[in-house]
């Protein structure tokens, strides 16, 4: 390969994921940051190849709270934080956030995503709630991925407070041997 194939290809991989972000509503901040083009030429994308009034507009996601707000949702979110997890794209290092937009990471998520879209029948996180997820593990300021104290299931929890934690499933059992049932 010559010199100057090697820029063309990082730029067609570039535009592929750009045109796979497209296709899951991702913000022009988001697509941007994980690309590197620019928001006209992700707009002008958009136009070429997408119907451009499906994309969302305005902020990206910002409260970790919505993956704890109801079972369903904390559920889902501890799946796809374990599978996350288990591609690589949360490392105990908060250091490592600030490489964390970069067009190899994009390609993970991206496969991440997809892989939890297929496992799951009713997905309830958008992708951009799932760079979120990300993130937030990634940092582990807000959330953290532990294992149920019972039977050992990733599970998502609040940073605060430390301790043992147990899911939603073997919490009721718990407390009815607690209570003498």
């Amino acid at each position: 390969m010559r010199a100057g194939e090697a820029r063309y290809q990082h730029e067609i991989g570039s535009i592929g994921l750009a045109l796979r972000f497209i296709q899951l509503e991702a913000r022009t901040s988001t697509i941007r940051a994980f690309t590197g083009l620019s928001g006209d030429r992700i707009r002008k994308l958009s136009h070429q190849y997408e119907n451009p009034r499906n994309r969302h507009r305005g902020k990206s996601p910002q409260q970790a709270s919505y993956f704890i707000r109801s079972a369903k949702v904390r559920h889902q979110a501890s799946f796809l934080g374990g599978v996350l997890y288990s591609c690589g794209l949360v490392l105990n290092d908060p250091a490592a956030e600030a490489g964390f937009a970069s067009l190899a990471t994009g390609k993970l998520l991206f496969d991440a995503y997809e892989y939890y879209r297929q496992v799951v029948s009713a997905p309830a996180i958008s992708f951009e709630y799932a760079v979120f997820l990300a993130q937030c593990l990634q940092r582990g300021d807000q959330l953290r991925l532990v294992c149920c104290a019972n039977c050992n299931i990733p599970l998502l929890a609040e940073r605060l407070p430390e301790g043992p934690r147990l899911c939603d499933y073997c919490e009721p059992d718990f407390r009815r041997r607690r209570a003498g049932w």
